[in-house]
């Protein structure tokens, strides 16, 4: 809101303590702009539906947690280091993805922008950081910078700390089930039929495991399957062939289909239970044994599967990736009279390579 600036009346002396325009003009001209304002202006012109919430504090240790949290390796970073910004604002979008807003230290009329973290990932210190940018105080022209510069760079980001995630799990797994299969036949006679109830509860404990490792992807492993239907066509189509990368893309989705019915059948069990009820507690239990054992060939199936996701990455990042763009460019210059003659030539890369840990997507695993 503008303030008016009082002047004299007409004919009266000017009183020596009423400030002068000028200088109360340059004193508003180094006031900082309202972080909060500009935070809730800046997402509603944003791509998608965001949501914000603005901080304040004294103290630097007020925004240590938020220092934790940054995805930056420049200028943010060194701000958030060496000066006490008191106030900021985090912007959170339906999909995740979560930007924070504060002061540009000896700046009033000027923002930084910064990506944190995504929630949940352990591996994002892998990842090259989408490091944030300098924004005017106008939201329009912040709008702009952050959808053209930072976000195309921060969903790159996450997408490839989400396909470090998948080689971490696929590892895990691995070994959740090497141990499995070397503890289970001593569990069991010489027609493998179970000794005791030794059998079931290491079972339950094989799930268990299982199933905290897969059930992070119930929530972005349907982006990463949708982002990987859609570059399909514009890799290379023997790698396409050799990886079996559309037939096991499918396999992932309904894994993750059927993980999700699992997932939503235990949350109205447990949600009927009557919280500080005596068997409560017994009853909620006994559900996630079932939730896991339910989910378990839907576990077992993402983690046999996911690899594709991996070496589909690798691919991406190791040649050109064929857009429709560059291929009506290709097409004109086919065209083109002044490449008669000349012949365009492709190399194939391979992306047989596979990470440690990830397992072939044609294994079998014995699962009794």
């Amino acid at each position: 809101m503008s303030e008016r600036i009082p002047t004299p009346a007409a004919g009266s002396p000017a009183s020596p303590f009423t400030e002068h325009p000028v200088s109360l003009a340059l004193r508003k001209a180094n006031e900082r702009a309202d972080l909060a304002t500009f935070a809730q202006d800046l997402a509603a012109q944003l791509p998608g539906s965001w949501t914000v919430v603005a901080q304040e504090h004294a103290a630097y240790a007020g925004q240590s947690p938020l220092t934790g949290q940054l995805w930056d390796d420049g200028h943010v970073q060194w701000a958030l280091e060496q000066f006490v910004l008191s106030r900021y604002a985090v912007l959170t979008t339906d999909t995740g993805c979560e930007l924070v807003v504060v002061d540009r230290p000896r700046r009033t009329r000027e923002f930084l922008v910064a990506a944190l973290q995504p929630s949940g990932n352990d591996v994002a210190d892998r990842v090259k950081a989408p490091d944030g940018i300098v924004v005017d105080a106008d939201p329009a022209r912040a709008a702009s910078a952050v959808t053209h510069r930072l976000l195309p760079r921060y969903e790159q980001a996450v997408r490839a700390a989400r396909v470090e995630q998948v080689a971490v799990a696929v590892a895990a797994s691995e070994r959740v089930l090497a141990e499995w299969d070397a503890i289970s036949d001593s569990l069991c006679d010489t027609d493998h039929w179970p000794l005791d109830e030794r059998y079931d509860l290491r079972q339950q404990q094989r799930d268990a495991e299982m199933w905290a490792l897969f059930a992070p992807f119930l929530d972005y492993g349907p982006a990463l399957v949708a982002h990987a239907e859609e570059m399909l066509p514009f890799l290379d189509p023997q790698d396409r062939a050799e990886g079996r990368w559309q037939y096991r893309l499918r396999v992932l989705r309904e894994a993750l289909e059927g993980g999700a019915r699992v997932q939503a059948d235990f949350e109205f069990v447990t949600g009927a239970l009557l919280p500080g009820h005596p068997r409560a507690g017994a009853a909620l239990a006994k559900s996630v044994v079932e939730r896991n054992a339910e989910g378990w060939h839907y576990s077992l199936t993402w983690m046999e599967s996911s690899g594709v996701l991996v070496e589909m990455a690798q691919a991406e990042r190791g040649r050109p990736v064929r857009s429709p763009q560059s291929a009506q460019v290709q097409a004109a210059r086919a065209r083109s009279p002044h490449t008669v003659g000349q012949s365009v030539t492709t190399t194939a890369v391979s992306a047989t390579t596979v990470p440690p840990g990830l397992l072939a997507h044609d294994r079998v695993r014995r699962s009794r």
